[in-house]
C-alpha cells in the first residue's frame, strides 16, 4: 500500500471545488481477501454499492458489497488461464465470500477522510466530500462545481482500512 498523496487527503473546500481534480488510484495486483469474520485488518479492500437495498441504513450511510478484486497475472493464477471470461479486461472479482459493510457518508458519524469518484467520459477522478457522494448514490444531479456532462457512474471502489476504520473510498474506472 502506498501513502496517500498529502494534497490529496484534506476535504473539498466550498466555493466550487467539490469536484477537486486528483490522481486515479493505484490498484493493487490483489486486494485483501474478504474476512468472513467480519473483522478488516489494515490494508485494501474491493466494493461497490449493494443495489438492492437490503439491509436497510441509516440516514447518511450506504452498504457497500465487499470481494476480492485481482488484476493481471494475480488473475490468472488465482482463476486460472482455461476460464477465459475470468480476467477480461485484466482484472476478476472473487465473489465468495462477499460481506455487506454499511458506511456512514453523510453526517456526524462520517469517519472517511478521502473520497473520489470517477468521470467514465474522461476517465478523470476527483475528489469531493462524502455528503456529494451520498447525495450522487440517491440519484441528485452533482453539485455546482462538477465537471461538464459529469453524471455518477456505478464503477467499484477502493477501501482503505486503518485501524479498523474506513478511511478512503476510491472509485476505480473500469472498461
Amino acid at each position: 500500500m502506498t501513502a496517500p498523496d498529502p494534497d490529496t487527503t484534506t476535504e473539498p473546500t466550498a466555493l466550487g471545488s467539490e469536484y477537486r481534480p486528483v490522481a486515479s488510484p493505484d490498484v493493487p495486483a490483489s486486494t485483501q481477501a474478504v474476512p468472513v469474520d467480519g473483522t478488516y485488518p489494515d490494508g485494501i479492500y474491493y466494493a461497490s454499492v449493494s443495489e438492492d437495498g437490503d439491509p436497510a441504513t441509516d440516514v447518511g450511510a450506504v452498504v457497500f458489497e465487499v470481494v476480492q478484486l485481482l488484476s493481471g497475472p494475480a488473475c490468472l493464477a488465482h482463476f486460472g488461464v482455461e476460464d477465459e471470461d475470468a480476467c477480461v479486461n485484466d482484472y476478476g472479482i472473487e465473489t465468495e465470500p462477499t460481506i455487506n459493510v454499511e458506511i456512514q457518508l453523510d453526517g456526524p458519524d462520517t469517519q472517511v477522510e478521502f473520497i473520489s469518484v470517477v468521470d467514465a467520459a474522461t476517465q478523470q477522478s476527483y475528489q469531493i466530500s462524502g455528503s456529494e457522494l451520498y447525495e450522487l448514490l440517491l440519484g441528485a444531479l452533482p453539485s455546482l462545481g462538477a465537471p461538464v456532462d459529469y453524471l455518477y457512474s456505478g464503477f467499484g471502489f477502493l477501501v482503505t482500512y486503518e485501524g479498523g476504520e474506513i478511511t478512503r473510498l476510491e472509485q476505480w474506472w473500469t472498461p
